[in-house]
C-alpha cells in the first residue's frame, strides 16, 4: 500500500529551496511506495522542482498527485530542461572580478 504524504501540511504552501526536497527524500524508505499529495502547494522554485524531479525519477518509488497549475508548469519546465540541449550565445564572455558589493553594483549598472 502506498503511503500518502501531504506536502502542504509538512512544508507549507511554498517550496522555495532544494533542501526541502532533499530532506523529504532522506526521510523516505527505498523499499516503500509513496504518493506525494501536492494539493495546496501554490509556489515551487525551479531548484525545488528539480529535486522533486530527482525524487520521482530516482531509486525510490514516488508518485505525485494533485498538482496545482503553477507547480505542474514548473515541473514540466524542469523535465523539458533535462532533455533539451543547453544553448549558450557566447563562450568568450570576460570574467570580471569585484572585491566589494559596491563594485558588483557598479558593474551591473
Amino acid at each position: 500500500m502506498k503511503q500518502v504524504i501531504n506536502i502542504q501540511e509538512k512544508y507549507g504552501k511554498e517550496l522555495h529551496t532544494r533542501q526541502i526536497m532533499e530532506r523529504l527524500s532522506a526521510s523516505l524508505n527505498a523499499e516503500d511506495d509513496y504518493l506525494l499529495d501536492m494539493r495546496g502547494i501554490e509556489q515551487i522554485s525551479r531548484s525545488a522542482a528539480d529535486e522533486l524531479y530527482n525524487l520521482t525519477h530516482g531509486i525510490k518509488r514516488v508518485e505525485i498527485i494533485n498538482l496545482e497549475p503553477f507547480v505542474e508548469k514548473m515541473l514540466s519546465a524542469v523535465t523539458l530542461g533535462r532533455f533539451l540541449p543547453r544553448r549558450r550565445s557566447s563562450t568568450d564572455l570576460p570574467i570580471v572580478e569585484c572585491q566589494t558589493i559596491n563594485q558588483v553594483n557598479q558593474r551591473l549598472l
